[in-house]
């Protein structure tokens, strides 16, 4: 499951903070977002819990969007203090005219949940009742007129590099039409299922469901300029709405030109976000400009996807050689065994004994090298966990010790 975090706001201060200040400062506040589930059955309970339905506030007043198109009802809230809320909805003008909701919650964190009950005139199955849960979006809608044409062109993306919780964009996400796949690239990297639940020009919804554990999450955004950004609500088997986080999406740069000077970091990082997205031919172009740059990894990158023909691009012993051999030269171990091994095979260079044994010889230099390393700082890292431990158990006698010190603030 991905990182996340509880948001330190409560949904109540959220809220009041616009309740009473249309013209605050002469200026009108952003409104405020609940992403809504609510059912008559307990799936809003379930991990798949659906969070499809928008309350946008504005002040008290407010309005409800979702995939069947609620356009006529208006909400008001009733009640709002420190753990509870309720909020009426009616439906003035829809196809349900007359429908009338009454939602009563309570507040944790940055969510609600509680019961829905239904009332419809003339129609024999209401009353009818269910159950509702909400998390607050909290962001503005309102996108800049200098950026209207971004946000129409990346409205229905096909493909998005997204980064969670200010963390690093390892996430490729690629759509066709409104269904697609994510992978996040971890350790061990996970797989999900995408659905495009809400596409507009200033809002996107977007449910995410892992191919291996169970997780679900959506993701509701909105244009920033050049990317998306928004909330995250997490779910897991038996935990609806368990947790939440932030989301930013950019269409991915996967090409490189040589004649556009990029440094080789910056090639290396778009080589990298083309691989993420399977462009092996813009990876292998990316990566080029690095390597003539002499960039040892990228040397070493060029030379291993011709050696092993990844994706669409073609084997080739030469090139392979003549990259992997700069990259050994370079001291990087896996360039260093494949030479070794191509030396050895005639592959790309003819068979050569000597050769073949003088770089297994350094290849096996660096890995004796590297576990060298790693023993030394796995008894480093024994050490300082050691030292903290002892340092944690003192703290705790001299705050046992002198406890009128620690009143006054004379943590030692």
């Amino acid at each position: 499951m991905p990182q996340h975090f509880r948001l330190s706001r409560n949904l109540l201060l959220a809220l009041a903070l616009l309740l009473p200040v249309h013209d605050f400062l002469g200026q009108t506040p952003p409104s405020s977002q609940l992403l809504i589930c609510e059912s008559t059955s307990d799936a809003c309970n379930q991990p798949d819990a659906r969070f499809d339905t928008t309350w946008t506030f504005d002040g008290t007043e407010g309005t409800v969007s979702s995939p069947a198109s609620r356009a006529g009802f208006h909400l008001v809230i009733e009640k709002l203090d420190s753990d509870s809320i309720v909020v009426r909805a009616v439906d003035r003008s829809g196809s349900t005219a007359g429908l009338t909701a009454r939602y009563t919650g309570s507040i944790r964190d940055n969510r609600i949940s509680g019961a829905v009950e239904w009332v419809w005139p003339g129609h024999p199955e209401y009353p009818a009742k269910g159950v509702f849960s909400g998390v607050l979006q909290d962001q503005a809608r309102a996108v800049p007129a200098a950026d209207a044409r971004v946000s129409a062109a990346v409205s229905t993306p096909s493909e998005l590099l997204v980064c969670e919780n200010g963390g690093v964009c390892n996430a490729a996400w690629i759509f066709q039409g409104s269904a697609g796949t994510g992978t996040w690239f971890t350790k061990n990297p996970t797989r999900a299922t995408l659905a495009i639940v809400r596409s507009e020009r200033d809002y996107m919804v977007i449910r995410r469901t892992d191919t291996t554990d169970g997780v679900s999450a959506t993701y509701a955004g909105s244009p920033r300029g050049d990317h998306w950004a928004g909330t995250i609500v997490w779910s897991t088997p038996g935990h609806p709405g368990e947790s939440t986080g932030t989301w930013t999406a950019t269409v991915p740069q996967t090409e490189c030109a040589e004649q556009a000077g990029l440094e080789a970091a910056d090639a290396m990082r778009i080589g990298q976000y083309a691989l993420m997205f399977k462009r092996d031919r813009d990876a292998l172009s990316c990566y080029i400009v690095a390597a003539k740059a002499g960039d040892a990894t990228a040397q070493a990158a060029v030379g291993l996807l011709f050696y092993r023909r990844r994706g669409s691009v073609a084997q080739d012993y030469q090139e392979a050689f003549f990259w992997l051999h700069k990259a050994a030269d370079q001291g990087v171990y896996a360039a260093q065994r494949t030479v070794a091994d191509m030396y050895t095979a005639g592959l790309g260079t003819p068979r050569d004994a000597t050769m073949a044994a003088i770089y297994t010889a350094r290849a096996d230099e660096q890995k004796h090298d590297m576990e060298r390393r790693q023993d030394f700082e796995e008894r480093a890292q024994a050490r300082r966990e050691e030292h903290a431990e002892r340092a944690a158990d003192r703290m705790n006698q001299l705050l046992s010790s002198f406890v009128l010190g620690a009143s006054f603030g004379l943590f030692f």
